[in-house]
């Protein structure tokens, strides 16, 4: 007798570099109620997905779940899924980073589960038609998507009842379709709503399916739904009514309904993610287009027939909406490539090194999807995220460089292969389209320290990596507009009380007048950056972009000239623009040093007009340590007490020699000296993003500029030195 089959899959996952509490909040609210409540329901079977980094936080501190999802997997009642171990979005990585994560995942289930795991959870449902290949040669038989990805090929509702092929190039997979109803019902409607719908897929002919596929924290982490879920008992209700109706409908799992049933045909998917991720992507002035879109397609006759085929952005378009995502990915691939040379050297050992381990998973962690993007769910704006990345990039390509030096020198002399001591210290210029904008940039690198380069875009530096505590100093974001900043005026401060909501149904605002912090910048923020301003320009509309350039030196073009000296690496930087209506030349130079935890900038500013020149030249910086408020983060500057000295203090002090910013919590200390005294200006940029919990204002980082009054005959110059410490 046919069944309306049902597999009920949960997907749980914390990024890399979230905070210990926020995974143990989720464990008390979602993970551990979940599974107890599905203990008390023998007759129930599911799917379950957790990802390499809950598995090694319930190692640490809950061992005994672990044994939990041991017992419950012996008694034939859960599959577990593979995936990326650390939830990398499979569809941006090199090939062999791909099979690597899954089999990394697959073969930790193994051991510690004693789970074979052939199916996987795709990260955020990105799916690009050459999947099939990695993902089959990583021993995948089949992996769950969204119904909207079937839909975008043409296939009905009624076609969507079971699972289908699709292949690349000869290698296969199933691919079920995870249904959008179901996600937006469960667990925010009645339970016997879903049992109404399940019905409606009765058949005498076979076993139709039904697919919830969707995250674990909705069932206790979200907003409200702690409260519904388990307190009010959603959860225990509809495991009840799904056993109560066990004469006509069953629980299952992907692995089970594809050994009942064949596959409903042959499909190939388009690139896409859920439908939300399609709006997300899209850059924010089509945002609003494409909700009117929507709007008006909900409204027609047959507008449910139309409306897959309005499908928004792709998940890559992250990439060119913001540029530091982009720095961010390409920056991975470039740590990859390192990596897997260092692991593939000729006649190596590098493979059996103690090394190897480490640089594959600081790799791996570094490929993390949350910290790439942003809509709900995304964590770009999060700079605890973005900055854990940056830690794993930086400390995988220290060991990459590491094993380089190491076995390039031997393996180039004669006789056999052995290890080398790893040089003492080491200078190099690395040229090349690293973020692969057309253009070229240029990276100084030392045992202590990376200076990324974009003499494209202002000669500006875009990456600052201290190696000795694996942190970017200058990981801050742009402050830009979104699509969703015209709600927050209009939002509630709170929206607590009622039934739960989806998140994507909530406006609830965490601070009130956050309206009046949404300041949008005019370039891309990066440090290094060359300021030329008139009179009358202050700190707070500057901050504001209010103020005008008087210059075209931000972000203009500079030529650009690299030398490696015997003590030194040397980068020259020259730009001929204006300043205050007039001809003028600059010059930055940087000067990195082995072993020295410094670099300095030495600015050449020449009148190149017939008149005189008089402005005011700042060179911006951002540093960014995470922490504004934090009393252990701080400005010192000497000579002066000022009344908040906190990382998100604002404020003009004349007259500055050495300006410091400490970061106790890091053991971290950045101090600028100046040749010539400056005013100094700094003010911290804040962004306004929305997150699971509502709308809110996020430090990024601190912007510190040295600020000097130029006055230039015809053919004269300016000069002045700039020493960057990190101590």
């Amino acid at each position: 007798m046919s069944k309306v089959q049902f597999i009920f899959a949960i997907h749980n996952h914390q990024p890399v570099g979230n905070f210990d509490f926020v995974a143990e909040e989720a464990y008390q609210k979602s993970y551990r109620p979940f599974i107890e409540v599905l203990k008390r329901h023998p007759k129930i079977r599911m799917t379950l997905h957790y990802t390499g980094i809950l598995y090694r936080f319930f190692e640490k501190h809950h061992p005994d779940f672990i044994e939990t999802i041991k017992e419950l997997v012996s008694e034939g009642r859960i599959e577990i899924l593979s995936g990326g171990f650390y939830e990398p979005v499979l569809a941006v990585l090199p090939d062999e980073d791909k099979v690597g994560q899954i089999r990394m995942l697959s073969d930790y289930v193994r051991k510690k589960i004693g789970y074979d795991a052939h199916g996987m959870w795709l990260a955020e449902r990105v799916w690009e038609p050459h999947l099939p290949r990695p993902i089959a040669r990583a021993g995948i038989d089949h992996v769950v998507v969204d119904d909207f990805h079937f839909k975008m090929t043409g296939l009905h509702q009624d076609d969507l009842d079971g699972y289908y092929l699709t292949e690349e190039q000869g290698d296969l997979i199933k691919i079920f379709p995870g249904s959008e109803l179901l996600r937006y019902l469960i667990p925010f409607h009645r339970p016997e709503e879903t049992i109404e719908f399940l019905a409606t897929l009765k058949s005498t002919g076979r076993n139709r399916l039904a697919v919830m596929a969707d995250d674990g924290e909705k069932f206790g982490v979200w907003p409200e739904t702690y409260h519904t879920v388990y307190e009010e008992g959603w959860l225990e209700r509809f495991f009840t009514l799904l056993e109560q109706n066990s004469q006509w409908l069953e629980t299952t799992t992907f692995a089970d309904y594809i050994r009942k049933e064949p596959a409903r045909g042959r499909t190939y998917l388009p690139t896409a993610s859920y439908m939300e991720m399609g709006e997300w992507t899209l850059p924010t002035a089509a945002m609003a287009d494409y909700e009117n879109a929507l709007a008006q397609i909900k409204g027609l006759p047959d507008g449910g027939k139309i409306r897959p085929f309005i499908k928004g952005g792709i998940w890559r378009n992250f990439l060119a909406k913001y540029p530091e995502s982009n720095h961010l990915q390409k920056r991975m691939l470039m740590v990859s490539r390192k990596v897997h040379k260092a692991l593939d050297f000729p006649g190596s050992n590098a493979k059996l090194d103690r090394d190897a381990a480490h640089m594959i998973d600081h790799l791996y962690q570094s490929q993390c999807n949350d910290a790439y993007w942003h809509g709900v769910f995304g964590g770009l704006y999060l700079p605890h995220l973005r900055s854990a990345l940056y830690e794993h990039l930086i400390q995988a390509e220290y060991l990459a460089d590491k094993a380089l030096r190491t076995l390039g020198p031997v393996l180039r002399g004669k006789g056999p292969v052995k290890r080398a001591e790893v040089p003492s210290s080491w200078l190099e210029i690395e040229r090349g389209d690293f973020d692969g904008d057309g253009s070229e940039e240029v990276m100084l690198n030392s045992e202590l320290l990376n200076i990324f380069v974009d003499p494209a875009d202002g000669g500006r530096i875009t990456e600052l990596d201290w190696k000795p505590r694996s942190f970017n100093l200058m990981n801050t974001l742009t402050r830009r507009r979104e699509g969703y900043h015209d709600k927050i005026a209009f939002a509630a401060k709170d929206a607590a009380g009622g039934e739960a909501k989806t998140i994507h149904d909530r406006v609830v605002v965490k601070e009130e007048g956050l309206q009046h912090h949404l300041h949008y910048d005019r370039y891309t923020r990066a440090s290094l950056l060359d300021h030329f301003l008139d009179a009358g320009v202050d700190l707070v509309s500057f901050m504001r972009s209010q103020s005008p350039e008087a210059g075209d030196f931000v972000p203009g073009n500079y030529t650009s000239s690299a030398r490696k000296q015997k003590d030194a690496v040397v980068l020259v930087l020259e730009r001929e623009g204006t300043a205050s209506g007039l001809r003028a030349r600059l010059r930055k130079t940087l000067i990195l040093r082995p072993s020295h935890p410094e670099f300095v900038v030495r600015y050449e500013i020449a009148n190149s007009d017939r008149k005189e020149l008089n402005t005011t030249f700042g060179s911006e910086f951002n540093f960014s340590l995470l922490a504004g408020d934090a009393p252990d983060r701080y400005y010192e500057i000497p000579g002066h007490v000022l009344d908040k000295r906190n990382l998100a203090s604002s404020g003009e002090t004349i007259d500055v020699g050495r300006v410091s910013l400490v970061d106790e919590w890091l053991k971290l200390k950045v101090t600028l000296e100046f040749s010539q005294h400056a005013i100094l200006w700094r003010a911290p940029v804040e962004t306004v993003s929305q997150s699971e919990a509502g709308f809110e204002r996020v430090y990024q980082s601190s912007m510190v500029m040295p600020l000097w009054r130029v006055s230039l005959a015809p053919g004269e110059a300016w000069k002045a030195e700039i020493r960057v410490r990190i101590e």
